[in-house]
């Protein structure tokens, strides 16, 4: 009776330190840009979906989902001509899912498996983390090459855009 009690006892307290909680789509924000050597340009996705599971109040493990389609320019010509390079309509969205964590001094290591252009890769994203009014807020910056997700990089007066594309995440989760 005593072994039954215990493993109940351990197996609630493990249900209890952990929790889930989910981005919110108004406040979070990932951002790329780009150069070719005549401009740059960026575009924003004010839509991302995403969870982040908490144990022992760390993180332990996240996964994020964004379309490729709400990134926004504000030129519409130059998000028409991303979706087609893209290959939007075949390969929707990104994912990154987190295979490991390592955290320590506000600072957040995601390990883990990116999905682009229907490509994975792995990479380790670093974040900063901080509580606000029991939000979890992740920033950070990272870059991808185009060419490692077989993106074709179109040119612009026989001149190729760069191929690292810079990303900035603005994530908040309650």
């Amino acid at each position: 009776m005593r072994l039954i009690a215990f493993i109940l006892l351990l197996a609630s307290s493990n249900l209890i330190s952990q929790e889930i909680k989910r981005a919110d789509s108004e406040r979070s924000s990932i951002t790329y840009s780009g150069k070719h050597f005549l401009h740059k340009w960026s575009a924003e996705n004010k839509n991302v979906s995403g969870l982040i599971q908490i144990e022992d109040e760390s993180i332990s493990n996240i996964g994020i989902v964004v379309k490729v389609s709400d990134f926004k320019s504000g030129n519409s010509s130059l998000d028409s001509n991303s979706l087609r390079v893209l290959d939007a309509l075949q390969f929707p969205n990104v994912i990154f899912k987190s295979t490991d964590v390592k955290q320590e001094n506000g600072k957040i290591i995601f390990e883990g498996v990116m999905n682009f252009h229907g490509i994975e890769k792995d990479f380790n994203i670093l974040a900063e983390v901080t509580q606000l009014d029991g939000m979890t807020k992740l920033f950070g910056k990272f870059s991808v090459s185009l060419t490692e997700f077989l993106v074709k990089r179109p040119s612009l007066l026989t001149r190729k855009i760069d191929d690292e594309i810079n990303l900035e995440f603005d994530l908040y989760f309650k």
